[in-house]
């Protein structure tokens, strides 16, 4: 089982990793299989049902692009979910005028912890110099607002 989750996240890695999806919603929504949700890491799937919850929805619905995931050459493996590609009925326990709820995660050794999280347009996971990177883009209301973090280790600073 966690060779199979290696595996999905390498290949996801190489599709994906800097993937840029809108803020608007792209696709069509599409239910998360229970199964698909069980494959899930424990922190992971608990953010996904504490959505779920706060959306008041019966099931857990999302857009590609949900879940995005980097692989730093140091071993660490990011996991990124974009709440902005959820189904939510009650959308603005998911977004403020700020933007959408992002979480990022860091495994090491397969445990995993939240790094990073912020209500905002948008991320990108990236490999800049060697280093996984963030970028925020935090723009609203015709204002641009841009920037990078970098990891030290512990967080994105």
């Amino acid at each position: 089982m966690r060779h199979f989750f290696i595996v999905l996240m390498v290949c996801l890695t190489a599709t994906a990793a800097n993937a840029r999806a809108s803020g608007m919603a792209q696709g069509r929504l599409s239910t998360l299989s229970y199964e698909r949700l069980q494959r899930l890491p424990p922190i992971i799937h608990k953010a996904f049902k504490a959505a779920q919850l706060a959306c008041m929805d019966d099931a857990i619905n999302v857009r590609t692009g949900y879940l995005r995931y980097l692989k730093a050459s140091t071993g660490e493996e990011f996991v990124a979910i974009h709440f902005d590609q959820f189904g939510c009925s009650n959308r603005d326990a998911l977004c403020s005028p700020k933007g959408c709820l992002h979480r990022v995660f860091v495994s090491r050794g397969g445990m995993h912890r939240e790094v990073w999280r912020g209500d905002v347009l948008e991320i990108d996971m990236s490999i800049e110099s060697g280093v996984p990177s963030i970028a925020v883009d935090c723009s609203r209301g015709g204002s641009v607002c841009r920037y990078q973090m970098q990891w030290n280790g512990k967080r994105f600073r």
